[in-house]
């Protein structure tokens, strides 16, 4: 076919003629009725090819065949026509050339050719008759004054001589008018003089100038020129095919070399061929399609757009070539879709993506499914669809898009070769609606999409860089829904991977920055926040404008620069971020998706200015951005809510300026939108209730308890059950669970509403206690209402606890995904199970009397914890602390501990958790606090003030002084106040009370505060027996019933593998032995963990004398050193229910751990209480003896001794009943044997101070 040709129109007259002449020579073409001229090209060959060679009528068949034939070239440009029609001319004349009928086209004998010519020519008429005449004349005379013009660029005048010529040959075959022949012979003379390949468009001309004459008259003389012209024609055919080939070779080597020479060679060698190869040759759009991959591939190389755009003038000549019913069409139009993307991914006009995406239906709706490239054909359309998204937000292409690429799946499954990519296809468009939705569902299908498509493109596949860039954006993507950290250590480690095998691609560049980022935001690492800005920096180099990326890359800079300031304050970095977001916000066009975003940022920027400068231009401009943005992201859009928060925390920056109530309220409002904006994820909704109730805290605003009210409620919904322990572990140390029960409590405080703050404390603490008791509960009231309901709650809850104990660690690297699949496919099932379980609570609470089934204990029921003594809660806020004393009969009372606040009590924890190391220089410790450059100087030195009296002191102190002085600071700044309210005396049969220690104040050794003198102490001890509760709801459990029967297990370890030996355990056997009777104790000396869990079933008592390791990395990892390994908190935690019958009562009821940390906290989550002491009470024991630091060989006997001594005095084994041993005394024995050991001459605090009771 003749293709259409793309015209800049200048600035002359002439290339304004030529545009309007092309364009009516399509439209005469585009109206002629190609199948009936098909048809009657049949006829005439059936006729020709059945009437005798003698019959005059031949001749008369042949000479309407070789019009027919010249007639289809001139509309449709097969340069086969052309030589057919010189074969007929050549045969009458004798010459050697081959039978004209011996071609593809078919042709068969017919009983009555005449009648088959009569209607052949009919046929044939009509065609001419339908051609509209007057615009063909216009047309003509277009071109003629096209002509004219002495200033017509070299390309047009060569195509509008040509295209004059076959205009003048279309009217000459309706009129027989041999002038318009004799003129289109002589157009096509002079265009063959620019462009050789025109060569056979001249031999057409000259054919139909001549006649198809009997072989005993001479030739006409038009036939030797056309034999002549011919002659060449076909030389420089099969030289250019033998370019082409050669062209077709060198790309080849080019995908195995990369060398840029050989594909420079391969478009050398395929330009050529196309210059040789003639107008019309079959091989033409083959060898057009080869050249434009060529320079396509080339432009990729070098960005030369000069190459880009000869490609796609390639395309479109190559698919002009082609008629629709052509095999190859359907490629031609994917091959110009394809590269018109390319183009605008790079300049970015909209024209270039709108007429990919029409070309990609088109070729859908063309291709039968049988097609073999038809899969190829569906995913490239669905990727237009998803650019288009990606620029102007229409959610129906994202629809599209997801539809197309699912259908592509469906067709190629995998093995196909190329089914990874299409994977990561639709798992990117699944991703990109999850992002505008919010449906959890399309985000976790993504991520198993991109982990099975990163399975399959193992090094050195081709496609592993985008599998694993891919599954790293949507894990990142995860991680910010859901707070679990393993998902952003996996996904910054699979972005370096990408990376390193492209380190030039710019999003690859940006994604990286953006994780490492993220990670700045949880983890503080200063580190991590520079190398995002410098890996943004690179990213921008490479996105130079009009780069569709560019206005992104800018905004992603932006607000990591935003976010340096923020550290250090330099006021470049802000105006450095102001000029990249208005740079940025300049590249967008309203309807792109990204320009809500960019609005957004820019807004979080100039009220960053303005809460520093106080210009209230700066302030106006961002609540008129953040509101232009509000209006693009209607609900369920999911920047949404973020963009309420953040206009609300301007508004409150406003308020702080001004005072006025309104720039309060509205900044409340705004923020409580955010709160209970119903398409966020729980844990966005927490960050935004998070900062409602700081901002309505500070400012006494009546809303704050609400908010703290609200933040309780969602943390069991984010620490989830369907996850495992340690993910939930580390998702509440990011969220600073620690930090908001704190600040909760004080907001109560500071309402007076104490028994509310007791009640939020208890709430928000011990999360994953709380939820492995609800686990454990035995349902027994729910079963006399509703077996049914309760049967279901049992089952759940045992899935659920083989949840929490999963292990979900991922292997190391990106090559282990099949694990990592088959544990998110267990997540996805434990997940519907959560959902299952809270669907039946929900049923429950229906019920009559079971409103708070499940919900968090009301005070009336907590009090009930405190029915052996007072219960003293001790909370720190970043203003002040308080005691809450919670006992049986009254409110909680509420005791100001006016010269505490929470960084003092950090500084506490810190210096006590030194001091209980085996090694430790306190003067060097003091030293870098006070003078070192990572240290808060300042409070140190406030802090060295109070406990020495004095801000400068020698450094040339010894342990033993500084813990004298701790202990004394924590008397009279935290324990006194509350004694002294409490009107306790110093008694020597002092009265039990627990301690309930929240945030830092976990870390200290409440219990032995005091003043200790050579002469006197005024000390703890002297007023109360002290015992520690992680949380009041464990003491909350079924009253201890008298035992029945009794056993003790002592498991002593004195040479654990990789431990230092401890041989004070044998003495501290021999201790037990002394004291415990035969019949009721049984001694494993280097035993196994299997049988120490199997004895801890059976036991009423356990005794540990051994090593104990805590993990700070991982807390649930904690453990007891054994023979065999370590006996760790989770398997401990493991128990199965099934070990004890309904009713039959646990029997396990006092655990002593004589090891080292078992009562000792982690610093990242010090509520939850995730050491070995609560894992026992949480087990089952009622009471433990732990330690909160590692203790002296020599002191576990002597302490043992004590303890045990005190606690079997009473005893008998033998008497009729048995007097076994009364555990509830477990403290009192404990504070008996911890007094003994203290007063031994020469006793530092180190070696008594870290025993501690918990529980009952």
């Amino acid at each position: 076919m003749f293709p259409a040709v793309q015209v800049d129109p200048g600035k002359d007259e002439a290339s304004g003629y030529f545009i309007i002449a092309h364009s009516s020579l399509i439209e005469s073409r585009a109206a002629a009725n190609i199948p009936d001229l098909e048809s009657a090209i049949f006829l005439f060959r059936c006729a020709a090819h059945s009437f005798h060679a003698k019959d005059p009528q031949l001749k008369e068949c042949e000479d309407y065949l070789a019009t027919a034939l010249l007639t289809r070239f001139t509309h449709v440009g097969e340069a086969d026509d052309v030589l057919n029609t010189f074969r007929l001319h050549a045969r009458a004349h004798g010459f050697p050339m081959d039978d004209p009928f011996s071609g593809a086209e078919p042709s068969f004998e017919v009983e009555n050719p005449n009648e088959n010519m009569i209607l052949a020519v009919e046929i044939l008429a009509s065609f001419h008759q339908a051609l509209n005449l007057e615009i063909l004349a216009k047309t003509i005379t277009l071109y003629r004054e096209t002509l004219l013009s002495t200033v017509l660029p070299h390309p047009q005048r060569w195509r509008a001589l040509l295209e004059l010529s076959q205009a003048l040959l279309m009217r000459f075959f309706c009129s027989h008018d041999m002038a318009q022949a004799r003129e289109a012979v002589s157009c096509i003379r002079q265009g063959v003089l620019m462009q050789p390949n025109l060569s056979v468009c001249l031999v057409a001309a000259l054919l139909a100038s001549a006649h198809i004459q009997s072989a005993k008259m001479p030739a006409d003389p038009y036939i030797w020129e056309a034999a002549n012209y011919l002659n060449k024609a076909m030389d420089s055919d099969q030289k250019a095919l033998t370019l082409s080939q050669a062209g077709h070779n060198f790309a080849t080597v080019f995908q195995q070399s990369g060398d840029v020479q050989d594909i420079d060679d391969a478009v050398a060698n395929l330009q050529q061929a196309t210059s040789l190869l003639s107008w019309g040759h079959a091989s033409r759009g083959s060898v057009h399609g080869e050249l434009a991959a060529a320079l396509s591939i080339r432009f990729q190389q070098k960005g030369d757009f000069k190459d880009l755009e000869e490609a796609i003038e390639l395309h479109r000549a190559a698919l002009a070539l082609l008629p629709t019913s052509h095999p190859n069409r359907c490629s031609s139009l994917s091959n110009l879709a394809g590269t018109l993307q390319t183009l605008f991914n790079h300049k970015g006009d909209f024209k270039d993506l709108d007429e990919a995406i029409e070309l990609h239906k088109e070729v859908i709706s063309f291709s039968p499914t049988t097609h073999r490239n038809f899969g190829s054909f569906l995913n490239n359309c669905a990727g237009a669809f998803l650019i288009r998204f990606g620029q102007l937000g229409n959610l129906k292409d994202l629809e599209e898009a997801i539809e197309l690429h699912r259908k592509v799946l469906a067709l190629l499954p995998s093995p196909h070769p190329d089914h990874s990519r299409f994977r990561n296809n639709l798992a990117n468009a699944l991703a990109m609606r999850f992002k505008q939705k919010g449906d959890f569902k399309d985000l976790e299908e993504a991520i198993g999409l991109d982990r099975g498509a990163l399975a399959l493109c193992p090094a050195p596949h081709p496609h592993r860089s985008g599998s694993l860039q891919h599954l790293a954006i949507v894990l990142n993507t995860r991680f910010k829904q859901r707070g679990d950290f393993k998902d952003l250590e996996e996904a910054i480690e699979l972005h370096r991977a990408a990376l390193v095998l492209r380190p030039s691609h710019g999003d690859y560049l940006s994604n990286l920055a953006g994780a490492v980022q993220e990670r700045f935001e949880q983890k503080n690492n200063i580190r991590d926040l520079e190398e995002a800005i410098e890996l943004h920096r690179v990213a921008l180099t490479l996105c130079p404008a009009p780069h569709p990326n560019r206005g992104t890359s800018l905004s992603n800079l932006a607000v990591a620069v935003k976010t340096r300031f923020q550290q250090k304050g330099d006021l470049k970095d802000l105006e450095e971020a102001i000029g990249l977001l208005k740079e940025s916000l300049k590249l967008y066009p309203a309807s792109n998706p990204n320009y809500g975003g960019c609005l957004n940022n820019l807004a979080r920027v100039l009220g960053t200015q303005f809460k520093q400068k106080g210009d209230i231009k700066d302030f106006d401009e961002a609540v008129k951005l953040y509101r232009e943005a509000l209006e693009l992201f209607p609900a369920p859009h999911p920047d949404r809510d973020t963009t309420l928060t953040n206009l609300g925390c301007l508004l409150a920056d406003r308020y702080r300026s001004t005072l006025l109530d309104d720039d309060l309220n509205a900044s409340i409002s705004v923020l409580r939108e955010a709160s209970t904006y119903l398409y966020s994820c729980p844990l966005k909704r927490l960050h935004h209730t998070h900062t409602w109730a700081r901002i309505a805290a500070q400012h006494g605003h009546s809303s704050a308890l609400a908010a703290y009210s609200s933040i309780i409620n969602l943390l069991p919904q984010i620490a989830a059950l369907h996850l495992d322990v340690v993910s939930r572990q580390s998702i509440l140390s990011i969220l600073k669970s620690s930090q908001v029960a704190s600040e909760a409590a004080a907001c109560a405080v500071n309402e007076a509403d104490y028994n509310g703050a007791v009640e939020l404390l208890e709430a928000s603490r011990s999360i994953f206690w709380s939820q492995a008791l609800h686990l454990r509960t035995q349902f027994d009231l729910l079963k006399t209402t509703d077996p049914k309901l309760a049967f279901q709650l049992k089952r759940l809850a045992k899935e659920l606890e083989l949840a929490s104990f999963r292990d979900t660690s991922r292997p190391h690297g990106p090559d282990n995904q099949e694990k990592v699949i088959a544990i998110e496919a267990a997540g996805a099932q434990y997940r519907q199970v959560n959902k299952d379980w809270d669907t039946i609570i929900q049923s429950v609470r229906l019920l009559p009397g079971f409103e708070d089934f499940m919900q968090p204990k009301s005070i009336k029921t907590l009090r009930q914890a405190a029915v052996s003594g007072p219960i003293i809660i001790l909370s720190a806020s970043r203003s002040t602390c308080s005691a809450l004393i919670v006992t049986l009969s009254e409110d909680v009372q509420h005791v100001y501990l006016p010269s505490r606040n929470l960084q003092m009590v950090e500084t506490m924890a810190e210096l006590f958790h030194a001091l209980a190391k085996d090694t430790f220089d306190i003067n060097s410790f003091l030293a870098n606090r006070l003078h070192g450059k990572d240290s808060d100087s300042a409070a140190w030195s406030e802090f060295i003030a109070r406990l020495f009296g004095a801000r400068e002191v020698s450094f040339n102190v010894s342990p033993n002084i500084v813990f004298r002085a701790l202990l004394e600071l924590l008397w009279t700044d935290v324990v006194e106040p509350v004694f002294v309210f409490l009107n306790l005396k110093k008694s020597t049969q002092p009265r039990r009370v627990w301690w309930c220690p929240t945030g830092p104040f976990a870390f200290l050794p409440i219990h032995a505060a005091g003043i200790y003198t050579e002469d006197s102490t005024d000390c703890v001890t002297d007023y109360i027996v002290s015992s520690y509760t992680p949380t009041l709801a464990a003491l909350l459990g079924p009253p201890i019933q008298p035992l029945v029967s009794f056993k003790m297990t002592a498991v002593i370890e004195p040479n654990a593998p990789n431990c230092s030996p401890l041989p004070g355990t044998k003495q501290e056997l021999a201790k037990i032995l002394n004291r415990v009777p035969n019949q009721w104790l049984t001694s494993l000396l280097q035993t196994t963990r299997i049988e120490v869990v199997k004895n801890l079933q059976e036991s009423s008592m356990v005794h540990f004398a051994c090593h104990g390791i805590q993990d700070s990395e991982n807390p649930l990892e904690s453990s007891l050193m054994l023979s065999d390994g370590r006996l760790k908190v989770s398997q401990i935690m493991r128990r199965q229910e099934s070990d004890y019958p309904e009713g039959s009562g646990k029997p396990m009821s006092l655990a002593y751990l004589s090891a080292c940390e078992t009562a000792k906290g982690e610093n990242s989550i010090p509520d939850e209480a995730m050491h070995l002491a609560a894992t026992f009470l949480f087990a089952g024991f009622r009471g433990v003896v732990a330690t909160m630091w590692s203790i002296e060989d020599q002191d576990g006997p002597k302490i043992a001794d004590a303890f045990y001594e005190h606690l079997f005095k009473d005893c008998s084994p033998d008497s009729v009943p048995p007097v076994f041993p009364d555990l509830t005394k477990a403290a009192e024995a404990l504070h008996i044997a911890i007094e003994k050991l203290r007063k031994e001459p020469g006793m530092t605090f180190r070696h008594w101070v870290p025993f501690v009771h918990y529980g009952l």
